[in-house]
């Protein structure tokens, strides 16, 4: 059974920021990224779903090469790079990953994965999604974040 749901009741909340290391080392702060649209999806090496989902959001993220919008994957089931850098060999993705922590499990109510955020320009939660997400309607909350 999928799960979608499109949950709006934080939309217009600040994103907590986080400062977390990429698979390379290099520290990404939320917070920096003021001016983009951030898409975050919360993602497991155990996610059958994101398995699927990741190849395609991978290859749909070149439609924003030259707009302000950042993908980044967070992972939150491993810190271990070998397996997150094989992982994404293995799948075909992409996008940047981020190494999860419990705080920004805990600061972004990750309670399954995928969960994708969008924020906008301004560093506020645009939308949320629970599970596989509709690259169509992810687009259309793209488009929406970028004309704000």
């Amino acid at each position: 059974m999928f799960l979608l749901v499109n949950i709006s009741f934080a939309k217009g909340i600040k994103a907590k920021d986080f400062s977390l290391p990429d698979e390379n080392g290099k520290i990404v702060k939320l917070s920096d990224l003021r001016g983009n649209v951030v898409v975050l999806i919360f993602w497991s090496t155990k996610c059958g779903t994101c398995k699927k989902e990741l190849p395609q959001i991978s290859v749909f993220q070149g439609e924003y090469d030259n707009k302000p919008v950042k993908f980044y994957a967070i992972v939150i089931n491993t810190k271990d790079l070998e397996e997150i850098k094989r992982t994404k060999e293995e799948w075909g993705f992409d996008i940047p990953v981020l190494i999860g922590n419990f705080d920004v499990r805990k600061n972004y109510r990750i309670i399954g994965t995928p969960t994708t955020y969008v924020i906008n320009k301004e560093g506020k939660i645009r939308k949320i999604i629970l599970g596989e997400i509709s690259l169509k309607r992810l687009k259309k909350t793209i488009d929406k974040a970028l004309s704000e």
